[in-house]
């Protein structure tokens, strides 16, 4: 049997090569990200190579006998994220092995440790590192001495583990409530023994609720499937939350336990949220937009006794101001700032009452919900994808280095702390699995029979394309923690990850000829359009604009030039053309455009417009002036149509859940359903390029439970 004999170990299988010193792992010599959890299991099944590690063994090691934590659900979704990582399978396994009702196995050969290269005769041991480092004989032996000292810490460390151990053995994680359907955005009383929150199943049961923490009893406070987003007054009398209708948003306060609305503030809908109550009880903070320039949002204060409304916060141009936090003590307002993409996100601080903002996270990746103080002001709770997953991390209030928060599992999002007791934390767990579906049509009008599910693989799906061909689907997805391109056949097998950039990489679009992909990537604020040869290519840029966010790519029907969207700053998305071979990009549309897709002729242009509800059209050649062609697309809805030559496919979406796919007759001018949706959508709408698949996304169940975390601290 193969053993590891000491922390600093490198161990080789295959492929990989698990580096113990710095708890990594490595494909090929690059590191690949890999989860906690799904590391230690790693590790344990390796230090008994070929051996059954049964589930209690693992269960042991990875969570002390009295944390309070689901032992299976957490033990198989470990095992099924290491098995994604190494690409493995689990019917036909080549490193990880089940074995029924017992446990798992590591069946792969290691291979032996590598030897330590022999040093020169009659050389000292440190001749080499002090010629190569060039340091002072006395600095040497001071470094020397320094990276002894944290090689023996991280020994120790790696043999006895007392503080995480320690915290680990305190915390308690346990389903706040057992509703049915979503429950979602939750907020903590002043007090920590209530939480209200968003509870939606489709049917009556919807509107705002409250539950008392510790036992199942909720109330119900309001209907409307609009409301979202509680937040408490500071005497925990009042609740205030935000009402979405139509093109507006409403904000309105409420007793506790029910009774009489009150409206505050009326506005124009946008892409920012949330809200936070002052702690003096006398301000809302809230992101505010502008109908005007929908690409921008900032932080305003409104005034709970006369509704009047000070600005707060002042974003740059295309920049998105949301989900306000004051501190406990009222002296200091934390935000995110958002990237009009939605993309690159990131946590700031300023005074509460305005002024210069301190910028605490550097990371550029997706963040989900609210942000929590801790009671002592000290830190800030946040739900952040900087681990690749959806997960909980800390910062401190006045800028350092996050770390993870201990003890949620899962995709974690919205965390609220009560501001009188930090010790207990709430948060969203979202749980689903989204599907490609495919509905072959009949004839332009009708569907030929009920759509069915494409690709059933593991992770969260967006904007799938069929290839010229019709033999695979490109797609993007999570399933490997980063949103990445992929593609599969079309009987579902043989998935490959055609991208791994660490970032988020989005709407893949085949070349004519089927040799290429072009999409979209957010390395940082700004995202880029890519093109790879598949299979087996390397991503090269394609250069556009300089200092604007460039996405939403489509290929020309030659296949010599690509479309594309563009936005500097606070101006419009514009789109523009480039050659595939290089050369400058040409502006198209001077009225704003996103999604762009050429006619099936090369005439004309179709594309939305982030900013207008609609589809316009405009011809290519001979002509600059733009039409409408169809009203019945929302801002926010723009990669969910597809063109045909007769006409535009849609997602018709009415009221939650409830959404139609819907035909506009170029001939008629009408629009003809084909097929009712009542599952929630993803993003996404494609025609293959025979005129006769739709693909869409769907889920196939989602739900999202609010989790109650004691001793976090």
């Amino acid at each position: 049997m193969a053993t590891i004999q000491s922390p600093a170990d490198r161990v080789r299988f295959d492929v990989f090569e698990l580096d113990l010193r710095a708890g990594e792992l490595l494909k090929e010599g690059r590191r690949i990200r890999l989860q906690e959890q799904p590391f230690r299991v790693l590790l344990l099944l390796l230090q008994r190579a070929g051996e059954v590690v049964t589930r209690d063994e693992l269960r042991q090691e990875l969570w002390p006998a009295d944390t309070f934590v689901d032992f299976d659900h957490g033990l198989n979704s470990a095992v099924a994220r290491l098995r994604e990582t190494l690409r493995d399978s689990a019917d036909k396994p080549r490193f990880i092995e089940t074995v029924a009702k017992r446990g798992y196995r590591f069946i792969a050969p290691l291979e032996p440790k590598a030897e330590k290269e022999p040093k020169a005769e009659n050389q000292p041991e440190f001749a080499s590192v002090a010629q190569h480092s060039r340091l002072p004989l006395g600095r040497f032996w001071i470094v020397s001495t320094i990276c002894l000292a944290l090689a023996c810490s991280a020994s120790i460390w790696a043999f006895y583990r007392p503080r995480t151990d320690a915290q680990l053995a305190k915390i308690e994680v346990v389903p706040l409530i057992g509703l049915r359907g979503y429950q979602a955005t939750p907020a903590f009383s002043p007090d920590g023994t209530l939480v209200a929150f968003r509870q939606s199943d489709g049917r009556s049961n919807t509107g705002i609720y409250v539950a008392v923490v510790g036992g199942e009893k909720t109330i119900q406070l309001t209907s409307d499937p609009g409301d979202c987003c509680p937040t408490w007054s500071p005497d925990g009398g009042q609740i205030a939350f935000v009402r979405y209708s139509a093109n507006s948003f409403f904000i309105l306060t409420i007793p506790e336990l029910g009774g009489t609305e009150r409206r505050l503030y009326r506005g124009p809908d946008h892409f920012g949220g949330g809200l936070s109550w002052s702690p003096n009880g006398s301000l809302i903070a809230f992101s505010e937009g502008d109908v005007s320039d929908p690409t921008r949002a900032w932080i305003s204060a409104l005034s709970v006794s006369d509704s009047s409304i000070r600005k707060i916060s002042s974003p740059p141009p295309g920049w998105i101001d949301r989900s306000p936090s004051y501190s406990p003590n009222g002296n200091r307002l934390a935000f995110i700032r958002s990237a009009v993409a939605g993309v690159s996100n990131d946590i700031y601080v300023m005074a509460a009452n305005g002024g210069p903002a301190k910028r605490l996270t550097f990371d550029h990746r997706p963040m989900s919900g609210s942000l929590a103080w801790t009671s002592d002001n000290h830190e800030v709770v946040f739900s952040s994808a900087r681990g690749a997953e959806m997960g909980l991390w800390v910062v401190a209030a006045g800028g350092g280095t996050p770390h993870p928060v201990a003890g949620p599992v899962g995709e974690a999002g919205w965390p609220t702390i009560p501001s009188k007791n930090d010790n207990t934390l709430v948060y969203e767990q979202s749980l689903g699995k989204a599907d490609v579906w495919q509905l072959d049509l009949k004839d332009t009008k009708h569907p030929q029979k009920a759509p069915f599910a494409l690709v059933s693989e593991k992770g969260d799906k967006m904007r799938p394309q069929l290839s010229p061909d019709g033999k695979k689907v490109a797609f993007e997805s999570d399933r490997l923690g980063f949103w990445d391109i992929w593609t599969c056949d079309v009987d579902g097998s043989r998935c490959d990850q055609i991208t791994s950039l660490h970032g988020t990489a989005g709407r893949a679009q085949w070349s004519p000829n089927g040799r290429y992909i072009a999409f979209e990537f957010h390395p940082h604020e700004r995202s880029e359009i890519y093109v790879v040869e598949v299979p087996g290519g390397v991503p090269r840029l394609l250069p556009t604009i300089p200092g604007s966010d460039n996405l939403s790519p489509s290929w020309s029907r030659d296949g010599k030039g690509i479309y594309f969207a563009s936005k500097r700053g606070g101006e419009a998305f514009q789109i523009w053309r480039v050659p595939i071979a290089g050369g400058t990009p040409t502006q198209l549309t001077k009225r704003a455009g996103i999604s762009p897709v050429e006619s099936f002729d090369g005439r004309y242009l179709y594309y939305s417009k982030y900013e207008q509800s609609g589809i316009w059209r405009l011809p290519l050649q001979g002509g600059s002036e733009e039409s409408k062609v169809l009203s019945d697309i929302d801002p926010e809805d723009w990669p969910d149509w597809a063109l045909s030559p007769e006409g535009i496919y849609f997602l018709k979406f009415g009221k939650f859940p409830h959404t139609e796919l819907a035909f506009f007759d170029f001939a008629d001018n009408k629009e003809h359903v084909l097929w009712p949706l009542e599952r929630k959508l993803g993003w996404g709408l494609s025609l293959s390029a025979d005129g006769k698949s739709l693909l869409y996304v769907q889920n196939q169940f989602a739900e999202s439970n609010l989790m109650l975390v004691r001793n976090f601290r």
